[in-house]
């Protein structure tokens, strides 16, 4: 008995019920083994066909040809060129709005001023007194003697201009002839730096009254006189007073708020209301000096 289930023929034919019960399955609908003979069977064999016909399809695709070839890369050099260029715009954009940002506390205590933001682009190592160049010109409005900030205070004023650029001199230049007065006191005088304080960042405030009452820590800023400068520009603090060696009249000096030795973006006030026109005080002044 052990024989007939060990033999070879017993084994076919168990073999051969197995096979049936599989198709009775399949052609039944049997979803199990649908899914073993689909995974494990179909699928395999699809993805063998499909790669034998990409494969066949690829080496039946001609290569292209060198003109073809530069024509696409020289594509992709212009896109890539239009891609630059516009990152170019993104920052110069951004580094617009930066500034812009700056001066917006100045803009809404000023409705009426018009301010060019600038960069430095450059700096006169033969300049004693730190002037500078800034990337602003007659195109964007910019004209001389306009005054030049930061949102720290005054930095200078404009004294040459091109096309697409200006130059600046600053505070700590004798050629500097501005109004100021002092917030505490009303004490008034002109800015006008000196070779002996500008590498040290310092500006004097000279032609000061005798019976003056100003302190060391005052606040100056400019008169407005003049139609030059806008009145209320802040310039800097009087570290102390001293007499002229020649004159024996009281000079201020005075520590600018802004660095004006390493100063890298500033505002050009391109119009303000007042800008032009010389006050009735200025003429006084003047008329009084004359005489």
């Amino acid at each position: 008995m052990k024989k007939v289930f060990t033999g070879k023929s017993f084994k076919v034919l168990i073999t051969i019920i197995c096979l049936l019960l599989v198709f009775a399955l399949v052609t039944a609908g049997n979803s199990s083994v649908n899914n073993f003979v689909t995974s494990f069977i179909l699928t395999p064999l699809q993805q063998v066909t499909s790669g034998a016909s990409s494969s066949v399809g690829n080496a039946l695709t001609p290569p292209k040809s060198a003109e073809e070839l530069q024509k696409e890369v020289s594509e992709l050099q212009k896109e890539n060129q239009k891609l630059n260029d516009m990152l170019v715009d993104y920052y110069d954009i951004k580094e617009e709005n930066e500034q812009l940002r700056k001066y917006y506390d100045i803009k809404k205590e000023n409705q009426d001023f018009r301010l060019v933001p600038s960069t430095v682009i450059e700096r006169d190592p033969n300049e004693n007194f730190y002037g500078f160049t800034l990337d602003k010109g007659v195109l964007d409005g910019v004209e001389v003697n306009d005054p030049v900030i930061t949102e720290k205070g005054l930095v200078g004023w404009v004294c040459e201009t091109a096309a697409k650029s200006c130059k600046v001199k600053t505070i700590l230049s004798p050629d500097a002839q501005i109004g100021a007065v002092s917030k505490k006191t009303s004490d008034s005088g002109v800015i006008s730096g000196s070779v002996e304080y500008s590498d040290d960042g310092i500006t004097l405030m000279q032609n000061i009254s005798a019976q003056h009452s100003m302190k060391k820590g005052d606040i100056v800023v400019t008169s407005g006189f003049g139609g030059i400068y806008p009145k209320n520009l802040k310039i800097g603090k009087i570290q102390n007073i001293k007499y002229d060696d020649y004159s024996g009249m009281p000079v201020a000096v005075i520590k600018p708020y802004e660095d004006i030795k390493n100063v890298s973006s500033v505002a050009v006030i391109a119009d303000f209301n007042g800008k032009g026109e010389i006050s009735e005080s200025s003429q006084s002044s003047q008329q009084t000096s004359e005489s």
